[in-house]
């Protein structure tokens, strides 16, 4: 992966409704980095990493490229623009024979 870090305004690829949704390429409004993976709230960040992300530590803020409403999201609902979240987030568990 050529970016290893996520910033705001950076666009991403999310799929909403816990990651079952069509993608959608989405624009970083804020990001909050959790103590323990899945928690809902962390402390503010201009920036986190790709590692954090996939260990799901991350909560970010979303807006459409449309203008829509605007979300947040758990960090395995997101990807890097051009991948698809279900398979950026699957690999490491692969990986470790999880699946």
């Amino acid at each position: 992966m050529a970016n290893t870090v996520l910033k705001v305004n950076d666009i991403v690829h999310w799929r909403d409704s816990w990651g079952s949704a069509e993608i959608e390429k989405v624009k970083v409004t804020s990001i909050d980095i959790t103590k323990e993976p899945n928690e809902k709230y962390g402390d503010d960040a201009l920036e986190a990493s790709w590692d954090l992300i996939k260990e799901n530590r991350v909560i970010v803020g979303l807006e459409k490229e449309s203008g829509g409403m605007a979300k947040w999201a758990y960090s395995y609902q997101i990807a890097p623009t051009g991948q698809d979240p279900r398979h950026f987030h699957m690999a490491p568990l692969y990986e470790k024979g999880w699946y």
